[in-house]
């Protein structure tokens, strides 16, 4: 039985997903893991990643505040605002910390320090978006038995990979 999903914004219906399997929600006092029969909650929503785990996928979207009702299969949020973590360009992102992190050095206050969260949140899902949509550079091979490999916790400059003694040659 999935979790039906509404974010809503004051602009509009934001998100709505009719089968999620998993959702983490990002609250005031901490995030909440929310599977289904979860119990009913209301809480206030903090600043932070919305993560929508679907059967082929995971959303990633970026919350604002806002509230939070949590039923035995069915979560609304109310944002105060919301965004998708692809939409967001990283560059800006970027250069709206550095701002951000200028002006509460300046003069420390509520209001800039929620707005450097704001955008430290943004530049971070800007960058997992960025990263994510690069292809790996660098898979190790598999194990003899087919499970991954994992190396060993030793010193780096102890540490050599297995290398075979001869590389492969294929003689004509």
């Amino acid at each position: 039985m999935p979790i039906s999903v509404d974010l809503i914004t004051p602009e509009r219906r934001f998100f709505y997903e009719p089968a999620a399997e998993s959702l983490l929600v990002p609250t005031a006092q901490g995030q909440i893991g929310v599977f289904v029969g979860h119990v009913p909650l209301i809480a206030l929503l903090g600043v932070g990643e919305l993560r929508v785990r679907k059967a082929d996928a995971e959303e990633s979207i970026a919350v604002y505040g806002g509230i939070v009702r949590i039923g035995c299969d069915q979560v609304t949020l109310l944002a105060d605002s919301a965004e998708f973590a692809y939409d967001l360009d990283y560059e800006s992102c970027y250069l709206a910390r550095l701002a951000a992190e200028a002006d509460f050095q300046s003069r420390p206050s509520p209001e800039t320090r929620y707005a450097l969260r704001c955008a430290a949140l943004r530049e971070r899902l800007a960058r997992r978006a960025l990263t994510s949509a690069l292809p790996r550079l660098y898979t190790a091979p598999p194990s003899a038995n087919g499970l991954p490999r994992i190396a060993p916790l030793v010193p780096r400059a102890s540490f050599e990979p297995d290398v075979p003694e001869k590389p492969f040659i294929k003689e004509d």
